[in-house]
C-alpha cells in the first residue's frame, strides 16, 4: 500500500449545462409545456404558446380537440397490447382516414414502426377487437362490415360470402351477389338487410378528419429550388425577455435566468434545425422515392458534419417527429446501418440501409408469381442485380423479420 498524489483534468457539467442538454431532448410540444411552467415563476419572461396548446394542469391536447383521434387514443389506454407497444399502436392511429379505415397496407404500417408483419397483425387484431365502435381500423368497406357483423354475432358463412362479393351489388344487384356467392336469394336478402343497419364509415360520426398522433416538429416541403426543411412554427413556442428598467433591486438573478433561458431555447431551435437538415440532406433519395431509397447513416457521421458530439445528435433525433412526403417519421428512424458487404454487385458510394433492403424484399415477394414463389437464393440474386448483394442467410433473416414464410409455405397458402 502506498500514497500518491496525481494531477488530472476533468470537466464536469454545471446545472445550467445540464438544463440546456435536457432541452435538446424535448419535442416542440414538450418544450411548450416546460416553458409554460418556467414562465409562470419568472416575471421577465413572456411566452407565446402555439394555438391550441394546453396550459399546465389542463387536459391533454388530444382530449381537448375531440374527434376521431381523441376518441381512439383515449381507448388505447384500455387495450393491453397497445400499452405494451405504444409506438406500434400509434402507427395504426396515424394510418386512420376519415372513415375510420386504414389508409395504407399492413406491411407499410409495420415497416414504419420497425416491427414484423406478425407483430403488426397481432396489434391490428387487438385494436379491432378492443376499440369501440366496431369497424374502426378496417382495411376497407367489406372488412368494416365484417367486424361489425362479428360484434353483433351475425357473421355466418352466408354473411362472409355476401361480403366477399359486395362489389357486385352496385352492378347486378342482389341476384348477382347470390349467383357469385352460391346462395339462395332469400339468404342474400337477409344478410343485406343486416348490412343496411350497419355503419359503413364509423369514423365520420366523430366529425372532421383524424388528427395526427402528435403534430410534427419539423416539416419537409418541396420548393422550386428543392426540398425545404423548416421547424413547425405552428407548434413552436416563442419566448421573449420583457425589458423592464424599473425592475426592483434584488431581481437581477431572476432576469439573468430569463435571459439565459431565452438564449438556450434559441440555441436549441438552431441545433434541432441543423440536425434535421443534415439528416434529410443525406436521405434525399428517401424524400424523392420513399423508404426503398434509405441509405446507411450514422449519428457519428452527422455529428462530424456539424461539429457536434454524437450524443447531442442522438438526443435531438430520439423523439423528433418529421412530416415527410412519405408520412410522419421520427428522425431517428432515418438512421440505419447496412448489411451490404463488398462484392461483385456492390456499387460505389453510399450503400442502401437495412430498412431499405427489407422494404425492397417485401416488394419483390409481393410481386412474385403466386404459382412460382421465389426462394431465398433467388431473392438474393434479384437484390444483387440491383446493387444490394446479400447472403442467402441474410435474406432469410430479413424475410423472417417481415413475418413472411418460406416459399414452399407461401405456395401452399395461395393454393
Amino acid at each position: 500500500m502506498s500514497l500518491r498524489l496525481t494531477q488530472s483534468q476533468r470537466q464536469s457539467l454545471g446545472f445550467r449545462q445540464i438544463q440546456g442538454i435536457a432541452l435538446l431532448r424535448l419535442t416542440n410540444e414538450d418544450l411548450a409545456a416546460d416553458l409554460a411552467r418556467r414562465a409562470a415563476h419568472n416575471p421577465f419572461l413572456r411566452l407565446r404558446l402555439p394555438a391550441g396548446t394546453a396550459s399546465p394542469g389542463t387536459e391533454d391536447l388530444a382530449d381537448s380537440q375531440g374527434g376521431l383521434y381523441a376518441h381512439v387514443t383515449a381507448q388505447l389506454r384500455l387495450i393491453g397490447a397497445a400499452r405494451a407497444d405504444e409506438a406500434l399502436a400509434l402507427a395504426f392511429v396515424e394510418a386512420l382516414d376519415g372513415n375510420g379505415w386504414l389508409d395504407r397496407p399492413l406491411s407499410q404500417i409495420a415497416a414504419s414502426a420497425q416491427r414484423s408483419l406478425a407483430q403488426a397483425e397481432a396489434m391490428l387484431t387487438a385494436l379491432q377487437q378492443g376499440i369501440e365502435p366496431a369497424g374502426l381500423f378496417a382495411s376497407g368497406l367489406a372488412d368494416c362490415l365484417r367486424l361489425q357483423a362479428i360484434d353483433r354475432d351475425q357473421h355466418s358463412p352466408a354473411m362472409a360470402a355476401v361480403l366477399r362479393h359486395l362489389d357486385l351489388l352496385a352492378q347486378g344487384g342482389a341476384a348477382a351477389v347470390a349467383k357469385a356467392a352460391g346462395l339462395d336469394p332469400d339468404q342474400v336478402a337477409a344478410c343485406l338487410a343486416r348490412v343496411r343497419r350497419m355503419d359503413p364509415r364509423p369514423g365520420l360520426a366523430f366529425g372532421g378528419t383524424p388528427a395526427p398522433v402528435r403534430a410534427p416538429d419539423v416539416i419537409v416541403s418541396r420548393a422550386a429550388q428543392g426540398w425545404q426543411v423548416a421547424l413547425n412554427r405552428a407548434t413552436l413556442p416563442v419566448l421573449d425577455v420583457i425589458p423592464d428598467a424599473r425592475a426592483a433591486k434584488g431581481m437581477g438573478a431572476i432576469r439573468a435566468e430569463a435571459e439565459w433561458l431565452s438564449s438556450i431555447v434559441e440555441r436549441r431551435n438552431r441545433t434541432v434545425l441543423a440536425v434535421a437538415r443534415a439528416v434529410l440532406n443525406r436521405q434525399r433519395g428517401f424524400l424523392d422515392h420513399g423508404p426503398g431509397a434509405l441509405l446507411t447513416l450514422s449519428r457519428a457521421g452527422i455529428a462530424a458534419d456539424l461539429g457536434l458530439h454524437g450524443s447531442t445528435v442522438g438526443r435531438v433525433a430520439r423523439d423528433l417527429l418529421v412530416d415527410t412526403p412519405h408520412g410522419l417519421r421520427t428522425l431517428c428512424s432515418l438512421f440505419d446501418g447496412g448489411p451490404v458487404r463488398a462484392g461483385p454487385g456492390r456499387r460505389p458510394g453510399p450503400q442502401p440501409a437495412a430498412a431499405a433492403i427489407r422494404y425492397r424484399l417485401g416488394q419483390l415477394i409481393a410481386a412474385e408469381d403466386p404459382a412460382a414463389p421465389l426462394g431465398d437464393a433467388e431473392l438474393a440474386a434479384a437484390l444483387c442485380r440491383e446493387g444490394k448483394p446479400l447472403a442467402r442467410r441474410t435474406v432469410a433473416k430479413y424475410r423472417e423479420a417481415l413475418g413472411i414464410p418460406v416459399c414452399t409455405q407461401r405456395l401452399r397458402q395461395r393454393a
